[in-house]
């Protein structure tokens, strides 16, 4: 690495360097005193420096979210910003406080923050801070980095999230239904041709819950699709083929993959190809990914991608669906997640492999022995009757 550190212009966007240095920088930005003890200053170089052009848009987004939560702490904790009053005491305080009330319910009064977010948050503040002690000068940090005796939370063991067999089958059934619960509706529609609301888009939605359950990727992963990662990409030649996949799947860790895609997932892309698609990409200025928003939507992106949240509605609708089409109380959702879906695909996919690791790693984008336990997890159900008659 060369002994400065371009601007973020020159670095140019490249979502595939992870990693945020922490190596002395020679010449800091000659606008801010090298000295300044303030805390928004050198979060801004540190984000200038260090992150802006190095991180995805996405990831850049939500570590000055982050940093931005912490700042507000200080300033309002103590009256100030001062960087060198930040001790191990105001970030533990933090930590603490994130995990009683970092986060607002629906009603908007406080709510707990995930042990796993809120030591996100850690991380993105350690990050900050091991930057902050390479450039400061002498002195400025005199009881050295704060955060590093502030201990992470601990996390849950781990549950599987798998959904049952029967689960899988109704929650498919509600998908093959989709078109009707987007009928609109009411007095002034009833003998008229069936006609779906103007934003919706049943068989793209029915497309998305197909490759989630069909192939485990994630909703990052499933928003990042491009049309052209899709062979073959014909709607008539996805019906007919019997191998599709989708290549150069980026996932976790930089990890690239080729996705196979299972009968549903081929035949339900091949109608949203072929129906909806291509009215939005129309109205689209270089709409280049595979799964676009609606045309009608005044906020869309100008490329027309849907952003990973929107997934989350989708997955979350289609469960709202299925609760409520299922009388058994055995089989109900609760609440449906895009990652529960890539649980139920990893089991499904450790059983037909008769618990292949190679191919587990390979389609899972996942080496890490963690991850492949708790993704091959076993829904209740089943892990129950492996004990019923021991």
């Amino acid at each position: 690495m060369p002994s400065s550190t371009p601007s973020s212009a020159s670095l140019g966007p490249d979502p595939d360097r992870a990693e945020i240095t922490s190596r002395k920088v020679v010449g800091l930005s000659g606008r801010l005193d090298p000295a300044d003890d303030s805390l928004p200053a050198w979060m801004e170089r540190y984000l200038d420096l260090a992150v802006r052009g190095v991180r995805s848009a996405e990831v850049t987004a939500k570590i000055f979210r982050h940093l931005q939560r912490f700042a507000a702490w200080i300033t309002g904790g103590l009256g100030h910003d001062r960087l060198s009053a930040v001790t191990p005491r105001e970030v533990a305080a933090w930590r603490d406080h994130l995990a009683a009330a970092g986060n607002r319910g629906r009603d908007g009064t406080p709510a707990p923050m995930a042990p796993t977010t809120v030591n996100n948050h850690l991380a993105h503040v350690s990050a900050l801070f091991t930057w902050i002690t390479a450039h400061a000068p002498a002195g400025l940090l005199r009881h050295g980095d704060p955060t590093k005796k502030v201990a992470l939370l601990p996390l849950p063991a781990p549950q599987p999230r798998a959904l049952a067999a029967a689960q899988v089958r109704t929650v498919k059934n509600i998908v093959d239904r989709i078109e009707t619960f987007h009928e609109l509706k009411g007095r002034r529609h009833r003998g008229a041709v069936a006609r779906a609301h103007a934003h919706a888009r049943p068989l793209r939605d029915r497309a998305i819950i197909y490759l989630l359950f069909g192939t485990g990727l994630r909703r990052a992963e499933v928003v990042g699709l491009d049309l052209d990662q899709l062979e073959p990409a014909d709607p008539d030649r996805l019906r007919q083929a019997k191998k599709v996949r989708l290549t150069g799947v980026r996932g976790k860790g930089r990890t690239s993959r080729t996705v196979f895609l299972g009968r549903d997932a081929r035949q339900a892309l091949a109608d949203y190809l072929a129906q909806e698609r291509p009215g939005d990409a129309a109205a689209s200025t270089g709409a280049v990914a595979l799964l676009l928003s609606a045309a009608s939507i005044a906020v869309r992106r100008p490329d027309g991608r849907l952003s990973p949240r929107s997934v989350n509605t989708i997955v979350g609708e289609i469960g709202r669906l299925h609760d409520a089409q299922t009388p058994d109380p055995d089989r109900k959702l609760g609440a449906l997640r895009p990652h529960d879906a890539c649980h139920t695909f990893a089991f499904q996919l450790s059983q037909a492999s008769g618990h292949n690791r190679a191919e587990l790693e390979r389609r899972l984008g996942h080496a890490n022995d963690r991850y492949l336990r708790l993704y091959t997890n076993p829904p209740d159900d089943i892990a129950a009757g492996y004990i019923e008659d021991l």
